[in-house]
């Protein structure tokens, strides 16, 4: 099977989940229309930024790539392309799904009582930094991968439960509501560092395995039968590390520009106002 042959599956009406992308435009249209025409609804509420706008879209792109297209058949035969999804659902898309939304659709929700303390808590940079990457490591565990792959109720749960702790993850480094933003810089910077510290022993293992790990991937691909087992699992391993690496190391250059940015404005602002204190002296 060539590469040309892999893309038109990609272009067939059928291997697309019709309802599901449905459902995306529909949300995207919602979207729009409550941080649009429909804004001032909502007393008090701030403009939402074409920029912003463009992030949720994004963000609704991925997901829709992910589990709607033909990513989402192709995940169930090679592995690859299951570490590919993986990786856009709970490491690409949470950071742009949080940057997307503004803070006074997110703020009521999270204040909730039974929510907020339930949120505070997951959202700790310690404790979801083992959180996350525990459960990712966990999951990958062959006698567990193995069981949640047979099972579409486990499968679903267990897609759920790693969304909601990926979103828990990148709330300390993209925080949308200002109030709740108490990470400082440094510490983003280390956090990051640490996410794709602690994922790495997991990925080394999946790309420098000498045998095929999983069951649910030892036969070779009926749909699209490119790759033997074995280097479909390596090449799983290495797509998973290189998306993390891309999308840690952007963060972290956005987070220490912005550091950069807000330091440059302090200094500036103190500057100025030793200027103001100094006593003016007549000649």
């Amino acid at each position: 099977m060539s590469f040309q042959d892999f893309m038109q599956l990609f272009l067939y009406a059928a291997n697309w989940n019709l309802q599901l992308n449905l459902l995306f435009i529909g949300l995207a249209v919602v979207y729009l229309l409550i941080t649009g025409p429909y804004r001032h609804k909502f007393p008090g509420k701030d403009p939402v930024s074409v920029s912003q706008k463009l992030y949720f879209m994004f963000a609704i792109f991925i997901a829709n790539l992910a589990i709607s297209s033909p990513l989402d058949l192709l995940a169930h035969e090679l592995f690859s392309m299951h570490m590919l999804q993986m990786s856009l659902l709970f490491i690409v898309l949470p950071p742009f799904l949080w940057l997307g939304i503004p803070d006074w659709m997110i703020r009521p929700v999270i204040e909730l009582k039974g929510i907020r303390p339930v949120f505070r808590f997951l959202t700790g940079p310690i404790v979801i930094l083992f959180l996350f990457n525990g459960a990712i490591s966990l999951y990958h565990v062959p006698i567990i991968f193995d069981a949640i792959m047979e099972s579409h109720f486990l499968h679903y749960v267990s897609h759920t439960i790693l969304l909601i702790l990926a979103l828990c993850m990148w709330w300390p480094v993209v925080c949308p509501v200002p109030e709740w933003d108490k990470t400082k810089p440094l510490l983003k910077l280390v956090f990051i560092f640490a996410n794709g510290f602690l994922l790495t022993p997991a990925c080394a293992l999946i790309m420098f395995g000498d045998h095929v790990l999983f069951e649910t991937y030892r036969q070779m691909s009926q749909l699209a039968p490119i790759l033997t087992p074995l280097n479909d699992q390596q090449l799983g391993g290495v797509i998973m590390k290189i998306v993390q690496e891309l999308v840690y190391i952007s963060a972290i250059g956005i987070v220490f520009k912005r550091w950069m940015r807000e330091q440059k404005k302090e200094d500036e602002r103190d500057l100025a106002e030793l200027m103001s204190r100094k006593p003016v002296t007549e000649e």
